[in-house]
């Protein structure tokens, strides 16, 4: 009967190890990454000031207004994934036992990539956490991803916006994303200047990868050969296989993202024998979860039809 020795677990433990860092998930480079360690993840959102009263030799008084508040309750999600293989053959060499870890290590990846990247799509049909008719709120039965998502509703200067296109992919969408990135307004009605600081990602299901890659890296953009404008202003093009529409298209402000993932605890892998020595199991697990930020802004989404 093969025995699992200590060198073995600490070669599959390597393996997943290194197989995390060269791995690094592709939700890294969209969104920040919260690491808190609660029980349950509250995200808060103050929206405060708006545009700035102008005080003159005649000005006698400045009028109040409002602080906008909102939160978002996220819960802690566990994972874990069980790979079992006979112990004489994990045991038969060290390629068996590296690729245990090494594909444990992808999967875990892989899994929580999916999260972030469903919660993209998911954007156009979850509840958005400020729906309502109240101050500082986006208006009654709103999406995440929508249009007509109001601001200073029941105030003065009341108006709407919308974070949600229906265009497929194209020099000309992108550029209309980006177009709403920078005139979208906080719900005190203040301009954001979103995106301008080069820190835009832009994701896009494979089929459209190619065209992407493209419009973001050449130095020359279109049939007349003029200079490509999303040079420089578009700092990354993630792909990824998209679950519902890999035709949909998304553009976020990477450091103001409303959309990203919590890890409470990072993936780790333990190995143990079964109870007659014959087997090898190897679980991985961790904690995580896609979250939704109170605000919508910093994120435009195209549905495409």
């Amino acid at each position: 009967m093969a025995t699992l020795n200590l060198e073995a677990i600490s070669r599959i433990q390597r393996a997943f190890v290194a197989g995390l860092a060269q791995d690094t998930g592709a939700y890294a480079r969209c969104c920040e990454v919260l690491t808190a360690q609660a029980g349950e993840l509250q995200l808060g959102s103050l929206a405060v000031g708006g545009l700035a009263s102008q005080i003159t030799t005649a000005t006698s008084s400045v009028s109040a207004a409002n602080m906008a508040s909102k939160t978002s309750l996220i819960s802690e999600e566990q994972y874990a994934i069980k790979h079992t293989m006979p112990a004489y053959k994990a045991l038969s060499s060290d390629f068996a036992l590296d690729q245990m870890g090494t594909k444990l290590a992808n999967a875990a990846v892989q899994n929580i990539n999916k999260q972030f990247f469903d919660a993209l799509e998911g954007a156009f049909t979850v509840d958005h956490p400020a729906a309502g008719a109240g101050v500082g709120e986006t208006g009654v039965g709103k999406k995440f991803c929508d249009t007509g998502l109001a601001y200073l509703q029941t105030e003065a200067g009341a108006g709407s916006q919308s974070n949600k296109i229906t265009a497929s992919f194209s020099e000309s969408t992108v550029d209309s994303m980006i177009q709403i990135l920078q005139n979208y307004k906080d719900q005190r009605g203040l301009p954001l200047n979103l995106g301008m600081a080069g820190d835009p990602v832009l994701v896009v299901g494979p089929k459209n990868r190619k065209a992407a890659m493209e419009l973001v890296e050449s130095q020359l953009s279109g049939a007349d050969m003029q200079t490509n404008t999303m040079r420089g202003l578009i700092s990354d093009v993630v792909s990824f296989p998209l679950t519902n529409d890999e035709d949909d298209v998304f553009l976020l402000s990477k450091s103001i993202s409303p959309i990203g993932i919590w890890i409470k605890s990072a993936p780790v892998v333990e190995v143990r024998p079964s109870d007659d020595g014959l087997f090898v199991h190897a679980v991985a697990s961790w904690n995580s979860a896609a979250y939704y930020k109170p605000y919508e802004y910093g994120f435009v989404g195209s549905n495409v039809p």
